[in-house]
Formats: C-alpha cells, structure tokens, sequence
C-alpha cells in the first residue's frame, strides 16, 4: 500500500490598489497665489507586494512622486497660469502592473474672479470759493465721497492750504465731507490747494483741486460838495436874494444815489433827490424873517457814504428907511506891482464913509488873486485888500472891488497887479558820462556868442553828468560847451554847442 496526499492551498490573494482620499478639490483666486498642495495616500488592499505608478491628465496638475512600492504617498500641486474662471477638471490615474486593476482619482480646480478693490469716487471733481478781501467768509460746499468698486473703502481726507478747512478727516463706505474757505488776511487773487482722498493699501488716492478767489472790496460811494458853504443877504421887506447852485460829485466809486434836507423853514432846496453827480439850487425866503443873521443847514445823504453839511448864513438887513445915507471909498483905485516867484506886494488900505446915516454894507471881488477884509460891515469902516501872486503869469491883472450897500448905491475901486519877470533865470546842462578809465573831471564853457568861449566858467571833478548854471540874465541867448579832462590834465576835444534863450 502506497499512500499519497494531496494538498489544496488557497490561490494567492493578488495586490490591490486603494487610495485616500477618494477624489481631490482645488480652489483659487484668477491671478492669484497657486492653492496649497494635496497628499493623495496610496495603499495595497490585497496581496502580495503592490508595485505602483501614478500619472495625470491634465497639464494644470503637477505630481510629486509618478511611483512606488507598497502604500506611500503623492503630492498633487494645482497650478492657476493663465486659467480661466471656472471649475476645470482632471484625473489621477494609478496603475498596478499585469493583474491589478488601475484606479482613477477624480481632480476638480475651481478658479474664481479676483475680487474688486474698493475704488474712491467724487462729486464735484473740483471746487472753487470767491469771496471780499475783509468781508465775510464765502458759504461752505461740500464734497460727496462714493466708493466706485468693490469691498469695503474705509478712506480719509486732508488739505494742503491754511485757508481750507475740513469738517470730517475719515469716514468709511460712501460720505462727505464739508469745506470751509477763510478770507482772514488773504490778499487779492487767486488762491489754490488740494483736498486729498486716500483709501489705504491697494486703493488710488484722488485729489480735488480747490480755487479761492479773492476780490479787493468795492470803493463806496464818497460825496463832495461845491461850494462848502452858503452866504445870502437880503434887506427886510424886499425881495429874497437870488437862489445859489450847490454842485454834488461823487468822488468815491460805486453809484451814488442821494438826497437834500434842510433844517430850516426859510431854506428850500430843489431837487432834493438824485442819482450820480449832478447837483441842487438852494433857495432861502425873507417873507417872515425879522432883521438879523440866521444860520441852517442842508445836509446831503447817500446809501453807503457819510452824509456832508453845508452850512447857511442868511442875513437880513433892516428895511428901508425915508434917511438917505451916502458912501464914499478912498482911494477910488489901488495898484500892486510884484515879482514872479517872490513875495506878495503889501496890503493896501480903503477908507470907507458913510454920510446922512449909518448903512450896512458887503464887499465882493471878481478876481481870484484878489482878497478884501472885511467882508461886510455898517457905517464907516477900513477895509484891507490883499493879492496873491502864486500861479499868475508875467503881465498886469485888473479886478474890482464893489462895495453895496441898502442905503446907497454900490462903490467900486479898481485894482491893478502888475507881475515883473525875475530878474536872473537859471537852466540846468545834462550829458553822456565819458567811459574813459583815467577820467578825472569836465570843464564847463560858456559865451554870449557862438564860439566865443574864454576860461571855463566851472571845474567838475569825477563823473557827474548835470550843472545848474544860474543868475543868467533875461533877454539873453547863453552858449554851452563841455570837455573832460583825465588825470594828467589832458582835455578833450570840445562837445557839440547848445544854446538857450532866457526870457
């Protein structure tokens, strides 16, 4: 007997692959930084000795091992380049050799839009102020502050100029901001500066740019009054005195609009209201005044302008009496002779006498350099007349003295001025400096004929360029000439002859 055995073992388990995590997901920002790398475990699930290798399908995913033996490991990196928005997908294939069945590992890689910054916006996008040199600070404006973009804009404001203002310096999300200008001490002009809105890291600044126009105040209206003052005289019971224009100018800038009141009943001035320069007649009424002298006033008023007053003098003489009185002046003429430029002839005397009766009486003058003193009176009396010679050209000047009075008829004195030339005139010689370096002076010549120069009249050391020549005599015609001279005492040749006629 033979025995035999037979042994059945159980067929040999194959490897097997498995692998954890079962799929894999990326998610980034377009433009962004890559996503954080994945670990795919890869493991034998069956027998024997697992050798394995690993691949992709897509070119955004990169493999940090492509094989291995028994469980390990790959790295799985997705790459976002140049990919479009959107969830893109792929696979990662794993692979056993003859017998073991491949497993795919599915791979999605979601890319999503960068998100939008926050952006500053502005209304208006630039701001101006004008306002009075002196006057009142220009109305606040205000600035709307939007956020034009994305996410959250926390933004702040800030001024470059002293005479800008800002209400609120921060804010966050849509808000405004209120600008004030100040005049203060700002001259006339244009005044710029900058109001700046920054929103942190990633957010463009904006500047505004703000004008300040500054204007110099208006000139007010200024009223001048011609004359400055008003005299009349009129004799009780007779007629009133004729009326007396008061001329109204405005001397300031501006329109200026005015107005005439008295405070008097006997003064009545017509217009009593006009508008630029222009003017009023001031009457004044005798009808109820008794004899004596009588002071008003006529002010002038205007929008803006001090008011001026113009004082009134209204005198009335007694009526008319049945005595008969006559006045007499001595002498009946008077005669002044003055030279041009120097001082005014002396005053001269006029004796004034009334016979039959004591008479009041006023003096006036008709000529500009004429002057009498006093200027009215009663009975008899001596008067001063006096002339002025400023302004007055060589030549004889008449004027008159008229001396009235109620109970008398009017006396004159005739006047005559006589005005001299001077007697010695000078004239003031000007010329072109040398440019000579060894310059030491000029000699100055001169004649009463043409060429016929002796010594030089003046020695000039240095470089002056003018000479008054004086105490040249009137009716003379005077030749000029210069040379220079250097430091060894060399002289010139001559200049060119000027002459000048003294008159």
């Amino acid at each position: 007997t033979i025995p035999v055995s037979f042994t059945v073992t159980a067929a040999p388990v194959p490897p097997a692959i498995g692998a954890t995590p079962t799929s894999l997901a990326f998610t980034a920002i377009q433009g962004g930084s890559n996503p954080a790398a994945q670990t795919l475990s890869v493991r034998n699930t069956g027998g024997g000795t697992l050798t394995w290798s690993a691949s992709e399908t897509t070119g955004w995913l990169a493999l940090s091992a492509g094989s291995g033996t028994g469980n390990g490991t790959v790295t799985l990196q997705a790459t976002t380049g140049a990919l479009a928005t959107g969830t893109h997908t792929g696979s990662v294939i794993l692979t056993g050799g003859t017998g073991v069945t491949p497993i795919t590992i599915p791979v999605s890689f979601t890319v999503t839009a960068a998100p939008v910054p926050p952006a500053i916006g502005a209304t208006p996008t630039s701001l101006a102020f004008t306002a009075i040199q002196g006057g009142s600070n220009p109305a606040a404006q205000t600035l709307s502050i939007l956020n034009t973009g994305g996410g959250t804009l926390n933004w702040s404001a800030s001024e470059n100029a002293g005479w800008l203002a800002l209400s609120a310096g921060t804010g966050t999300g849509n808000g405004t901001v209120t600008l004030q200008a100040t005049t203060g001490a700002l001259a006339t002009g244009s005044h710029t500066g900058t109001l700046t809105l920054s929103g942190g890291t990633g957010v463009t600044p904006v500047t505004i740019p703000v004008s300040f126009t500054v204007t110099a105040a208006p000139v007010p209206p200024a009223i001048s009054m011609s004359p400055t003052s008003l005299s009349f005289t009129a004799q009780q019971g007779s007629g009133n005195p004729a009326a007396q224009p008061l001329s109204i100018t405005n001397r300031g800038g501006g329109t200026l609009t005015w107005s005439v009141t008295d405070n008097s009943s006997w003064i009545s001035p017509s217009p009593t209201s006009g508008t630029g320069n222009g003017g009023t007649t001031i009457s004044v009424t005798t009808s109820f005044l008794a004899a004596g002298t009588y002071n008003g006033i006529v002010t002038i008023s205007a929008a803006g302008a001090p008011s001026v007053t113009v004082p009134v003098t209204f005198t009335v003489t007694p009526g008319a009496t049945l005595q008969t009185t006559t006045m007499n002046l001595n002498p009946s003429n008077l005669n002044y002779a003055a030279t041009q430029g120097a001082a005014n002839p002396a005053s001269q005397a006029i004796s004034v006498t009334n016979t039959g009766g004591v008479s009041n009486w006023t003096v006036s003058d008709n000529a500009s350099w004429l002057a009498v003193n006093p200027a009215s009176g009663s009975g008899s009396s001596t008067l001063t007349a006096s002339v002025n010679t400023a302004g007055l050209t060589v030549g004889t000047h008449t004027g008159t003295l008229t001396v009235s009075s109620a109970g008398s008829s009017s006396k004159t004195v005739a006047v005559t001025l006589t005005v001299n030339a001077p007697a010695t005139s000078s004239i003031t010689l000007t010329w072109n400096a040398n440019q000579e370096s060894d310059l030491a002076g000029y000699k100055l010549y001169r004649a009463t004929t043409s060429g016929g120069y002796g010594a030089p009249i003046a020695t000039l050391p240095g470089n002056v360029t003018t000479f008054i020549a004086s105490g040249l005599q009137l009716g003379t015609t005077y030749f000029f000439i210069i040379t220079a001279y250097d430091l060894s005492g060399n002289e010139s040749p001559r200049s060119n002859e000027v002459n000048r006629s003294i008159y």
